[in-house]
């Protein structure tokens, strides 16, 4: 019986999900724009993507989630920057995530956002920075 219950605790370790943890610029910065996004995505407790940025989610976060966004990222002078953050998140929280990142990136790292979309999807690293040579 002790045997079946160490069998049934690592099938529960092994089976939590993994999910990319970075963000990306898709647009050419201008340099204050480049400092805010390191920022932002600092406070998030991310990097820049690259192969190996990803994580195993915490047990409550039961998708990846790529999260597109727009901004001028302090620049008002420049044109706005498009990027995208993938990380793990909850289905349940989807709807009201990109309102948080409004808030906390206007609390934050004093950033307005102009735009912000999020996708979610169930399985190991199933939305996956493009150019990385993974299959998405």
């Amino acid at each position: 019986m002790l045997l079946l219950g160490a069998i049934v605790s690592m099938a529960t370790l092994t089976a939590a999900l993994e999910c990319f943890s970075c963000g990306q610029v898709h647009d050419k910065p201008s340099e204050t724009q480049m400092e805010s996004f390191k920022r932002v995505i600092e406070k998030l407790h991310m990097g820049s993507c690259h192969v190996g940025t990803y994580k195993e989610c915490k047990s409550k976060e039961d998708e990846c989630q790529k999260v597109e966004v727009q901004s001028y990222l302090g620049d008002s002078s420049a044109a706005i920057v498009h990027a995208t953050v993938y990380k793990c998140g909850q289905k349940i929280k989807r709807d009201r995530f990109c309102r948080t990142l409004k808030l906390s990136g206007m609390l934050l790292a004093h950033v307005h956002l102009d735009y912000c979309e999020v996708e979610g999807c169930d399985g190991d690293k199933c939305v996956a920075p493009p150019n990385l040579g993974f299959e998405q």
